[in-house]
Order: structure tokens, then sequence, then C-alpha cells
């Protein structure tokens, strides 16, 4: 079959027709696929950002729960009377009851001044948030009949006064027949260092 002029003439109309219909096709193929890398791009973008919220969200109830757990411990710091001016009087007084409610023969002591605390007890240094770590240092000296009225001494000191009772070292020996004092029946002598920490508000 042979196509003459006006057979192209009549065609051409079609012809345009299907050439355009196939350009809008591959302008809509293009489009969707435009769309659909967008999409996919959009969704890794709120993927990511909805993993950066959640970790955000886990670091802040992680922070909350550190806030609270410091805050108590503080609170309990404030009622035990930790904060504040050293209450060296208080504590003369404390020994003294301690010292005669037990009968201890003989107990000697003295403080040095008050000053931040060292590296030794704590390896942070003194500083606690708007608090200074002070410490006042005991040398004591005490006759015991054993080993266990020196614990029950010291647990007794640490309840019954305001500062935290640190042990920094102590040592003990027997005393020899005899030399302990009249009317003593102390069997052993203790030499003790102790620190005294309170918390004292930053300058």
């Amino acid at each position: 079959m042979k196509l003459d002029t006006k057979d192209f003439k009549r065609l051409q109309w079609a012809i345009a027709f299907l050439i355009a219909m196939t350009l809008i096709g591959g302008a809509a193929v293009w489009t969707t696929q435009q769309l659909k890398k967008g999409s996919e791009r959009d969704f890794r973008q709120a993927s990511a950002a909805r993993v950066d919220i959640q970790g955000k969200l886990a670091r802040a109830r992680e922070e909350q729960a550190e806030l609270r757990d410091k805050i108590g411990r503080f609170q309990a710091l404030q009622r035990r009377g930790y904060i504040g001016p050293e209450q060296r009087l208080d504590w003369i007084e404390a020994i003294a009851r301690i010292k005669a409610a037990r009968r201890i023969f003989k107990l000697d002591f003295d403080f040095a001044p008050q000053r931040p605390v060292d590296g030794g007890i704590l390896p942070g240094g003194a500083a606690a948030g708007g608090y200074e770590i002070m410490s006042s240092q005991m040398r004591l000296q005490i006759q015991l009949l054993h080993e266990g009225e020196l614990l029950d001494f010291l647990a007794e000191l640490r309840g019954a006064v305001r500062a935290l009772i640190n042990v920094r070292s102590c040592t003990m020996e027997r005393i020899a027949p005899g030399s302990a004092g009249r009317g003593s029946n102390a069997q052993l002598r203790a030499e003790c260092t102790l620190e005294w920490i309170t918390f004292r508000e930053g300058k």
C-alpha cells in the first residue's frame, strides 16, 4: 500500500498527537522519578532528624536523672549539717561526751587549721560546684581495751557531729603491762589521723 501526499496530510495531526503524548508521558515519568527521589531524600532527612531528636531526648533524660541524683545528694549533705561553717566547738563537746559515756581512760587530740581538701583525699580537688570542700585534720591518740572500741568510738563520733569524718591513717600497738596508767585496764594504744570534711560556700 502506497501513501501519497494527501495521506500524509491526513496523518500529520495523528503523528503530532502521538509525539505530543510521548513527550507528555516521558515528562510524567521523569517528574515521577524526581518526586520519588525527593520523597526518598525527605524520608532520609526526616529519619535522621527523628534519630537526632531521640538521641537528644535520651541525653536530656540522663541529664535530668543525674541532676536529680545530685540534688538528692546535696539535700542529704544539708540534712546532715555538712554544709556551712565548721562547728569545731560542737565537735569537741561531742568527743568529751563520748569519752565520758564510754569511760575511755585516755583520749588526746588536736586539730590543725582548716584548709581546702587535698588531692590525696579527693583527686578531683576542692571545687564542688559553688562550694569548696574543706578539711580540718585531727590527730587522735587513744587507749583502748580492744580494737572494737576504736571502731565503736569512730562510728558514734560520725553520728554525733556535723562533719564527714574520713580516717586518713591509723596505727595501733600493744601497751606494755603496767604502763597504761593507774586505774586503767587499756591493752592497746592507737594513733589516728582523721579528716573532718565540710562544705563551704565559694567566694
